[in-house]
């Protein structure tokens, strides 16, 4: 009995179908993947924000310090929180890039993903912000994905949340080319096809994208609204990145 082999003409069509298959399947696997990594940077962010909310309910409605007082050390936000969650995991956004400039901050914690508002979470020994002075606390970021431990209303501190993903901790000093977004391809030359989670101060969480969290997101609780004087932080002007437009009232 004789046995018969493939043909190289069939060898190829079999080589080609792979191919084909291939270049349709991989991106998306990879969309799948990225969406899996996004979900669980939202949910770590849900996290830290029930968590804040637990502070405080716990202290007479007051929201954390951004470092600990003397009784504690020098402890950074999120070690203030960390016995509302009980993992440090949750502190990380596992779609971050970490700068190169330095650890952003927490010490044993290594890499953390997320800042929070300073405009809610002040310094130790300054009046605390209190769950009742956020007029608006739907529409007002409390912490959010960030190149750095925290951000405020104006522009340059907006970009540490709308390119969350940039190699620096202050993407408003490098080019617009440069900077880059936490979750898909944005940058600086196209604000609409990337961004960042936000959770805000009633605990909800949103994704915006770096158009909105620039131009439209609440930061300054006195002032959620674009055409407030104070929304950008009084008359501040400024650039998001270095080439960009600036930005202000």
């Amino acid at each position: 009995m004789s046995r018969r082999g493939f043909t190289l003409i069939e060898l190829l069509v079999v080589i080609a179908t792979i191919a084909i298959l291939s270049a349709i399947l991989f991106p998306v696997f990879s969309q799948a993947r990225a969406q899996a990594r996004r979900t669980v940077c939202v949910s770590n962010l849900k996290q830290n924000a029930l968590a804040t909310m637990m502070y405080a309910q716990d202290h007479d409605e007051t929201f954390p310090p951004r470092f600990g007082g003397a009784g504690r050390g020098f402890s950074p936000w999120a070690v203030t929180i960390q016995p509302y969650i009980r993992n440090r995991q949750l502190v990380g956004c596992p779609d971050m890039r970490p700068e190169l400039e330095r650890s952003v901050f927490m010490g044993t914690f290594g890499w953390v993903g997320y800042g929070m508002n300073r405009h809610l979470w002040r310094d130790a020994g300054t009046p605390m912000a209190t769950l009742a002075s956020v007029p608006t606390p739907t529409q007002t970021a409390m912490l959010a994905d960030s190149t750095f431990d925290d951000f405020t209303a104006r522009p340059r501190r907006r970009a540490r949340i709308a390119f969350a993903n940039t190699p620096v901790g202050s993407p408003y000093t490098v080019t617009c080319d440069v900077v880059r977004t936490r979750h898909g391809g944005g940058n600086g030359l196209d604000l609409s096809v990337g961004g960042s989670s936000v959770a805000f101060a009633d605990g909800h969480v949103r994704y915006l994208t770096a158009s909105h969290i620039v131009y439209r997101l609440g930061i300054n609780p006195e002032a959620v609204d674009p055409g407030d004087p104070l929304f950008f932080d009084g008359a501040t002007r400024d650039v998001f990145c270095v080439g960009g437009p600036i930005v202000g009232p």
